[in-house]
């Protein structure tokens, strides 16, 4: 027989020992001073055995009476004894089980009086037990009165929001459509000076909120993850997969953050936090993984896995019972749509190359005036010392002052490095053909494509 019983999860156990051992489990973990606390109140005292008296009453008719008399007022008759030993048995334990949960801080469901540890199992209760079912319709108001509450009682106003839009969550941002803007402005710009941490910044920022809670693990043995996608549809990805997307998604993020964020920093910062976010995106797919991503997924499925995967389905059948909630969700997906190809459109360059030749001159007319000159200082020089290089140089200084200096799209921005490795390539190219014809008599092509050219320009 099970005499022992967990005060968390009401598994019975037959030795005091196996109860102790199940409180120092993962499943109901206590501290040592909460397992002896408990046992010793409720275990190591003289147990009341009015139930056995009871059941020995025929045979035993004077042990009965005794027993019921240490317990309620003397009697007549056997059957006054059981209805007595009966109401005492039922008021001792009505009564420890109101200690105990006192004692234990459990939550109680108002209406079949069942006791829960954690208030989000009370809510879970509350959602899908046949008590409160009856009354969905009905009393709306009054389930969320009640829930609202439990709350207070709590005293833990910060938990407040959390509790409710667990349960009566309108919107979840589907998978790869999670909106930055509910991010405070200075919390971004944290984020975004962080250096090599900003991926995993970015991560626990959005997927802490209950909104972007987009995904859940349909069987923890397997490693199928399902997430909600922009059909508001369920697409499975395996573990690997969803990881790499995860990775994808932070790093998206992270430039719709610089975009919102642009008029924040100076250009040059922008410079610079533009090439940090390139740097984690080729450089530390695996080591951010390996090392810190793998266990924000886990522990969000160890954690939350229950309570999103019931919200994402409640939220699925919901948008097809409510037109109104699909077309404000679709809404939502439009709105962050609209954010991309905002961002996009910002980092795009309007410095092209015709622009810059009309800002600082056709570098192809211009050396192609004194091309037998630039030939000839080649052979004779070093080539960092070269007309030609110098030229090449100082081309690209003007134009980062340029965007640098001016009020410039992120693009023109961003284009510096671009431009600056363009350039230290050409110049890379024509070296190597000037140190293999600088002896001789041959003639030093100085063309590569239409970019770099000399024009035959005469005189």
């Amino acid at each position: 027989m099970n005499n022992f019983k967990c005060p968390k999860c009401f598994e019975g156990f037959k030795f005091k020992s196996l109860l102790k051992r199940h409180l120092k489990s993962v499943r109901c973990f206590s501290t040592d001073e909460y397992i002896e606390d408990y046992i010793n109140k409720k275990y190591n005292k003289k147990v009341n055995t009015t139930t056995t008296n009871t059941d020995n009453t025929t045979n035993n008719t004077n042990n009965t009476t005794d027993t019921i008399d240490t317990t309620t007022t003397n009697t007549d008759n056997t059957t006054n004894n059981n209805t007595a030993t009966t109401t005492a048995t039922t008021d001792t334990t009505t009564t420890n089980t109101t200690t105990n949960n006192n004692e234990l801080n459990l939550y109680i469901c108002d209406k079949c009086n069942n006791s829960y540890k954690y208030k989000t199992s009370l809510n879970k209760h509350k959602r899908k037990s046949k008590c409160y079912n009856n009354n969905t319709n009905t009393n709306t108001n009054s389930n969320t009165n009640n829930i609202t509450n439990n709350i207070i009682n709590s005293n833990n106003n910060n938990n407040n929001t959390n509790i409710v839009n667990n349960i009566n969550i309108q919107y979840i941002n589907p998978f790869g459509f999670e909106d930055v803007r509910s991010i405070p402005m200075t919390k971004m710009k944290e984020i975004l000076i962080s250096g090599t941490e900003a991926g995993l910044h970015i991560i626990k920022a959005i997927y802490d909120k209950i909104e972007n809670k987009n995904f859940y693990k349909p069987n923890m043995s397997r490693p199928e993850i399902a997430c909600l996608n922009e059909e508001l549809k369920l697409t499975v990805y395996k573990s690997k997969e969803f990881a790499d997307a995860l990775f994808d998604r932070c790093i998206v993020l992270l430039h719709h953050m610089l975009y919102l964020c642009k008029n924040e920093f100076s250009n040059m910062n922008i410079k610079y936090i533009y090439e940090n976010i390139e740097h984690i995106e080729t450089t530390m797919r695996t080591e951010i993984y390996d090392k810190k991503l793998k266990n924000i997924i886990e522990s969000e499925f160890l954690n939350n896995n229950l309570d999103n995967k019931d919200r994402i389905k409640n939220f699925i059948k919901i948008i097809k019972e409510d037109n109104t909630i699909k077309d404000n969700s679709l809404i939502q997906i439009q709105n962050n749509i609209d954010l991309k190809n905002k961002q996009n459109e910002e980092y795009t360059k309007i410095l092209t190359m015709n622009k810059l030749n009309q800002l600082f001159g056709d570098p192809r007319d211009i050396l192609g005036l004194k091309k037998n000159e630039i030939i000839l200082n080649l052979r004779i020089s070093r080539f960092e010392e070269s007309i030609f290089y110098n030229f090449w140089i100082d081309r690209l200084n003007t134009i980062k002052n340029y965007v640098i200096e001016n009020k410039s799209k992120i693009g023109d921005i961003i284009n510096i490095k671009q431009e600056e490795t363009k350039i230290m390539k050409m110049l890379e190219l024509i070296k190597k053909r000037v140190e293999l014809r600088r002896c001789g008599n041959d003639y030093i092509d100085l063309n590569l494509n239409d970019e770099f050219r000399l024009n035959d320009i005469k005189n």
